[in-house]
């Protein structure tokens, strides 16, 4: 699978079976996972190699565990959508905006402000400014409701 959020969705349902008696294995998948996952998740589970098993509930989990289940502490977005997730949907909104498609980012943005995904957002907006073109203005407005998400 691409990305990264099935693998560490993966290792959090690991992590809640194996206990301190299973250093070896969760050392390995830590190994294994080196090159997949961001430095600051792997770190977390290094950290946990010699811990007893991980709470059923742990901001480790993500959408794609079986076993283990996200915590409420994480940001809305982060329980809605992967980074990956983001970066595709950016990626998606850019070219949407190349070929004039206006339904497609109307979707886009709706999905930002519904779902509070400030990094697909600020990501289209990067590569769309990146051309030297101004943003709509509905592109503005979106950001200012982000904004005032982010403060409320």
């Amino acid at each position: 699978m691409s990305g990264n959020e099935p693998l560490q969705g993966a290792m959090a349902d690991a992590f809640f079976q194996w206990g301190a008696d299973q250093a070896a294995q969760k050392a390995a998948l830590v190994q294994l996972a080196r090159n997949r996952l961001q430095p600051h998740v792997l770190g977390w589970f290094a950290a946990l190699v010699e811990a007893p098993p991980l709470q059923r509930i742990t901001p480790l989990a993500t959408r794609w565990s079986v076993l283990s289940v996200p915590s409420a502490d994480m940001s809305t977005r982060a329980r809605r959508c992967s980074p990956d997730d983001s970066r595709a949907l950016a990626a998606q909104a850019v070219a949407a905006m190349h070929s004039g498609d206006e339904p497609a980012q109307q979707a886009f943005l709706h999905h930002c402000v519904t779902c509070h995904d400030n990094l697909a957002f600020m990501l289209a907006r990067r590569a769309w400014l990146k051309t030297g073109q101004t943003l709509p203005d509905d592109w503005l407005r979106t950001s200012q409701q982000l904004e005032q998400a982010g403060t409320a």
